[in-house]
């Protein structure tokens, strides 16, 4: 008697989907958290430049203008979950801080790509998400 094709290959196709499952989810799950914390990087460095020269063109000095934008960068990550510590935060400023002059302020952050949900982030490779933004001195507010 020959045994029924049935009875011997019953959980094969079920073994197949799990597999393949797991060959094209993992990496599809994966994907999505390292666009998901990219995204995240993106929107606290655009935040930061925006706060960062709105802050620095209301100062009144160009110590104050330095200041503000430190302080501004800083809550604007640290309000992400992202640690102020590791970006790297480039400006200027008119020397005179003379009315209508610019304010510009770049912020770059790394982003780790190389990370599980369980495990966390290991030392590898970064994405580096860089954020601009130019701003005028209020050129109606008197300095004192």
């Amino acid at each position: 008697m020959r045994p029924d094709a049935r009875t011997t290959e019953g959980g094969q196709a079920v073994m197949e989907t799990i597999l393949l499952g797991l060959v094209l989810i993992v990496p599809l799950v994966w994907a999505l958290g390292v666009l998901a914390e990219v995204h995240k990087g993106a929107l606290a460095t655009t935040a930061a430049v925006r706060e960062a020269g709105s802050d620095a063109a209301r100062s009144t000095s160009l110590e104050d203008g330095r200041r503000a934008i430190d302080e501004a960068v800083a809550r604007a990550l640290a309000d992400q979950g992202l640690d102020p510590s590791l970006a790297e935060v480039t400006w200027s400023i008119d020397p005179y801080f003379r009315r209508g002059g610019i304010v510009e302020v770049q912020v770059a952050y790394p982003i780790d790509v190389v990370g599980a949900p369980l495990i966390g982030s290991v030392s590898g490779p970064s994405v580096w998400v860089r954020a601009s933004h130019i701003t005028r001195i209020d050129p109606y507010r008197s300095r004192e």
